[in-house]
């Protein structure tokens, strides 16, 4: 019986030798049907992601098809026994790089940050440069050391291999990795790339046409790389890097081509290479850092919401639980069914209310969004008021609340009050910080002006500085010691997905405003 597990690694080793072979007898060093040597090396970096995804046992795959490789174009054709020698070299230099990534930089973190990053180009320097050191003296002896041109023969190998390692490594891992697939190929396949990949093509056109010192146009690439890396993060630059080298080395056969300036251009390319790379990493930390502010965000509303989860569920449970008493009475008195029926409904109602509100914390948690409902404004702010009285009574402040218009909003009753919630508990710890002796006061009031309602909480408290006045409402920004700084931040995130705004307003004591679009009574927003 086969095992399926070898097969499949059989038939992956062969796919691999069959792949470094024909990218090593394109671009790798011995390609000598080429009058310029080649810009890049993309079997180095095909050969560094096997050793980083199979560790030792990549060896016997890629020494086979280094060997093969150095059969069919080898270094020294009058000499093929020594040749076979000198292509063992390049698999002992893979092999040691990719182990020290794999002890350093596990899994993508050599991507993931510029830490990463920095480490990453490190290895793949120094393991290129001593591989480019020995694959010159093996080829023209210790005494090529003493001529004027070994530092030119060092240079272009070493470039060529660290831009294969440092180009081809990612697009492996992301073409290659099932969860990484999906996320790059959703940022890839859109317009802009081949927008970006079209304006890369014109600069390169424009700039060969002169060498590479006198052409500045070569400068002009780190637009689309730049733009790749902006808009798309590692995923852009990883493929704006894969589109130039292979545009440059196609470029580089055209007899319009300078063998003379092409280090230069090598290292013009591996330098924007770079530098895109560095604003994709920015581009993906920010994303991620973004992301988990917002679920940060998030989990603090569900901290704030819990409160207002608890009043809400309150009263259904304890309707629930005088329904319950009220049945057991019937039943032991006996009376009519019908009565016990429109117990037993009135329960079942209560139950589904109580239903309702876990519902909506439940979406509210898994995606944010806000179930719209008519919400009476007197209710909403009278059961906030009712709330807060015995809280308010003992910190010794008064609530007063000025007339209420019969007006509705359309909105998230849970969530208005948690809103309701974090201004009032704000102001109440404002006021509560005032010396003794001084009148501690919270005034609510709230009216119609057009097709909005507003509601105004003014305290009578420190004030808020000018200097915090500007970002109050930015996350982390806190009134208090011991404060998280989300509450506000949270507050006006909710009051804006409802279509209105939370503002505050000028003066020696803290006044913000909320202002909701209004409801009509034919069920539409009067806005």
């Amino acid at each position: 019986m086969f095992d399926l597990r070898a097969v499949r690694a059989a038939w992956l080793g062969g796919a691999f030798c069959l792949a470094y072979v024909a990218l090593d007898v394109t671009s790798g060093p011995e390609a000598r049907h080429q009058t310029i040597a080649p810009v890049w090396h993309p079997a180095a970096g095909l050969a560094l992601f096997l050793v980083l995804r199979c560790g030792r046992r990549a060896a016997l795959p890629l020494v086979l098809a280094a060997l093969l490789a150095a059969a069919i174009t080898p270094a020294l054709p009058a000499r093929p026994a020594f040749s076979l020698l000198i292509g063992l070299l390049p698999p002992a230099i893979y092999l040691a790089v990719g182990t020290a990534m794999r002890r350093h930089l596990p899994g993508s973190a050599f991507h993931a940050s510029h830490q990463g990053l920095l480490l990453w180009a490190v290895f793949a320097t120094m393991g290129s440069l001593a591989g480019a050191l020995a694959y010159a003296s093996m080829l023209h002896g210790p005494e090529v050391f003493a001529t004027r041109g070994w530092l030119d023969v060092v240079a272009r190998y070493a470039i060529a291999e660290t831009a294969g390692m440092l180009v081809v490594v990612p697009i492996c891992q992301f073409l290659l990795d099932e969860e990484l697939r999906a996320a790059y190929l959703g940022r890839i396949l859109r317009w802009e790339t081949a927008a970006y990949i079209a304006l890369m093509a014109a600069v390169l056109a424009v700039a060969l046409q002169r060498p590479a010192p006198e052409s500045l146009a070569y400068y002009l690439l780190i637009l689309p790389l730049a733009w790749s890396a902006a808009r798309q993060g590692m995923a852009g630059a990883v493929t704006a890097a894969l589109v130039l080298e292979i545009g440059v080395t196609v470029a580089s056969l055209r007899p319009i081509a300078y063998a003379a300036q092409m280090p230069n251009v090598q290292m013009l390319v591996l330098t924007l290479t770079l530098s895109g790379f560095l604003i994709g990493i920015a581009v993906d930390v920010a994303r991620r850092a973004s992301h988990e502010l917002r679920h940060s965000l998030r989990l603090a509303a569900a901290g704030e919401m819990a409160g207002a989860v608890a009043h809400e569920l309150n009263q259904p449970l304890t309707a629930l639980s005088m329904y319950g008493s009220a049945c057991e009475r019937l039943m032991a008195r006996g009376d009519s069914e019908e009565l016990l029926q429109k117990t037993i409904r009135a329960m079942v109602a209560e139950s589904q209310r109580a239903s309702e509100v876990l519902k909506r914390l439940r979406e509210f948690f898994r995606t944010g969004t806000t179930s719209l409902a008519p919400v009476a404004l007197p209710a909403l702010v009278g059961d906030m008021l009712a709330s807060f009285a015995d809280q308010a009574a003992r910190e010794g402040v008064r609530l007063e609340a000025g007339p209420l218009p019969d007006a509705c909003v359309l909105g998230d009753r849970v969530q208005l009050e948690i809103v309701l919630r974090n201004l009032l508990s704000n102001a109440i710890h404002a006021v509560a910080s005032m010396p003794a002796g001084v009148e501690r006061r919270i005034a609510l009031d709230a009216g119609v002006e057009g097709d909005s309602v507003w509601i105004r909480i003014a305290d009578n408290g420190p004030g808020i500085a000018d200097k915090i006045r500007a970002r109050l409402f930015e996350p982390f920004i806190s009134l208090k010691s011991s404060g998280l700084g989300l509450g506000l931040a949270i507050s006006r995130a909710i009051i804006e997905t409802h279509g209105g705004a939370l503002s505050v307003e000028p003066g020696r004591h803290a006044i913000l405003r909320i202002t909701l679009p209004a409801h009509s009574e034919d069920g539409e927003r009067t806005s």
